[in-house]
């Protein structure tokens, strides 16, 4: 920020080129997330705007334009830096802009597309928000114009967790849920083919800050009966967990061939596949929020909620706005997870009252920011 605000300042009255659209993601060194598939869709579909991709990364900008062709932009440089000042919009999704500073919405648009949907308590929410954290937020909010959320009951959340003004949330997908509805098939198939026959389920726990993640916590679990019911129904289950927990797996749960890892290194955006899962497995995590588009079935551990809620918080209610059994025993997992793949119609009602509540738009979500983002340059 202190490096980028003097030609941040020098470059405040310039007039910026109207065409020219530049996107970024994490740090300006990753082509990930919302950001990313926004970007491709720019490519394909309005090719008449001059549209750049900030890398820092001399290595991973060089293997993209090998992929991409010349997209891919330094802004760590001088001449990069005035390139990226230069433009009249910019497209994030994270905190850090293509150039450092503050001020930066000014002459220009700059669209936050955000990470998810606010399930859980974030940035100014949080119990352990501290002073510094609270200034960052106050000093870079003012760099944004527009922040998109999914639906209307998270609007006044985004206010809350990042002192931003009503004014500036407005209704958008998630343009990385396009592949929610086209999954990448050989991909998954990729990843499933040495798996025995059957029913695919991920089991995507969240990291807690205040204690490991227990997987299938409950008093009457063992790993034996785990197994015969996996074998019995044919569903085959893959855990998808925080880099930081992947090596506290307990090895005997991996012994059965129904149960895998499922790592960063298999798939490294779980979006791209998770459209082709028979269902979910979760605790707090919002993935549930974009797999409810599928309508497909959904279930919650959530053994250790009041501690959770005390330690982390909830933004919304978490029992209203989570449609799937909860079961606090083994024996009923075993007969909710089975009832769940067998009737398609197991709290389908509900599912489809939740989708409807948190997820806006459905369908063509990179259409719909594209859309949104030309309308402001015209």
């Amino acid at each position: 920020m202190v490096k980028g605000f003097i030609p941040a300042l020098l470059m405040l009255f310039v007039p910026k080129k109207k065409k020219r659209i530049i996107f970024s993601s994490d740090h300006n060194i990753a082509f990930k997330h919302s950001s990313k598939y926004l970007f491709e869709y720019f490519l394909k579909h309005h090719q008449d705007f001059e549209i750049k991709f900030v890398i820092n990364s001399d290595e991973y900008r060089k293997k993209l334009t090998m992929e991409y062709g010349d997209y891919f932009i330094r802004s760590n440089t001088l001449s990069g830096h005035f390139y990226v000042l230069m433009a009249k919009t910019w497209v994030v999704s994270s905190f850090e802009t293509p150039v450092g500073g503050v001020l930066l919405n000014i002459g220009r648009k700059v669209h936050h597309l955000s990470h998810g949907s606010p399930l859980k308590n974030i940035g100014l929410m949080e119990n352990s928000c501290g002073k510094l954290k609270k200034t960052y937020y106050w000093l870079i909010r003012k760099n944004f114009s527009y922040f998109y959320s999914c639906a209307d009951i998270f609007t006044p959340i985004w206010v809350k967790c990042l002192g931003v003004n009503v004014e500036d949330v407005v209704i958008q997908p998630l343009a990385r849920n396009e592949l929610i509805l086209q999954p990448q098939k050989e991909l998954f198939k990729s990843i499933t083919t040495k798996m025995p026959h059957g029913r695919h389920v991920l089991y995507a726990p969240t990291w807690r800050p205040f204690s490991d993640t227990k997987l299938f916590n409950f008093d009457d679990f063992s790993v034996a009966r785990l197994t015969e019911c996996l074998e019995n129904n044919q569903i085959n289950i893959h855990l998808r967990l925080h880099p930081n927990f992947s090596d506290k797996i307990p090895p005997e749960l991996l012994v059965s061939p129904r149960i895998r890892i499922l790592g960063n290194n298999d798939v490294h955006d779980i979006n791209s596949i998770l459209g082709e899962f028979d269902a979910v497995i979760t605790d707090y995590s919002s993935i549930y929020i974009d797999f409810i588009l599928t309508l497909k079935p959904v279930m919650f551990l959530p053994y250790d909620y009041s501690a959770y809620n005390e330690n982390v918080g909830f933004a919304i209610d978490f029992q209203k706005y989570t449609p799937g059994p909860k079961p606090a025993s083994y024996d009923k997992f075993e007969n909710e997870l089975t009832a769940l793949l067998e009737d398609r119609g197991y709290y389908l009602s509900e599912r489809k009252r939740v989708n409807d509540e948190l997820n806006t738009i459905k369908l063509e979500p990179s259409k719909s920011n594209a859309d949104f983002i030309i309308s402001k340059i015209i």
